[in-house]
């Protein structure tokens, strides 16, 4: 009993989403899913696979309750500011978001097989021929296909999950705003 500190216990929820998160990261994929679908349910009502955004959800998710805003973009793309397409890492402004979304538009267009594996060649292909880095590419199509500037994955699963028609409707959409 000696060994027990007078001082008062403190709640850290830091440590306790930290702690949930492990124990989400270490569910079978299919687990994940069962728990994560009246969450991913609550905001995406349009028929989209689920379990491949429970995949994209699982590595980044701390606690169940924050799915529904996180995958609220799938269902209907939030109205965005063209602010979204700037970012100094990537090297985009509005002027190169605008060049990549024009490049990238009749590529996708020309996939027939809409795959991840599809999508992402025909990008990284696009990226060499324009020479520039994948993230310059992939930036503006990412805000273009989600609206936001944090998602739970990349460009590829993003429009691989979306479909090519709502792709390149919302890769149009973002072109038109620039």
């Amino acid at each position: 009993i000696e060994g027990i500190s007078k001082s008062p216990a403190i709640f850290d929820i830091e440590k306790l989403k930290y702690f949930n998160s492990e124990y989400i990261r270490s569910l079978t994929p299919e687990a994940f899913h069962e728990l994560s679908l009246p969450y991913i349910r609550q905001a995406v009502k349009c028929p989209l696979d689920t379990r491949a955004i429970a995949s994209l959800l699982q590595p980044r998710c701390e606690v169940l309750t924050d799915i529904p805003e996180k995958v609220d973009f799938f269902d209907s793309l939030p109205d965005y500011d063209v602010s979204l397409f700037v970012h100094k890492k990537s090297k985009c402004n509005e002027s190169v978001a605008k060049d990549m979304l024009s490049s990238a538009l009749p590529v996708l267009n020309f996939i027939d097989n809409w795959s991840q594996q599809n999508i992402h060649d025909s990008l990284i292909s696009l990226a060499e021929r324009l020479a520039v880095k994948p993230a310059t590419l992939m930036w503006p199509i990412r805000i273009a296909a989600t609206g936001k500037a944090v998602t739970p994955g990349g460009a590829v699963e993003i429009c691989c999950i979306l479909g090519k028609d709502e792709t390149l409707r919302r890769l149009n959409i973002g072109l038109n705003k620039l």
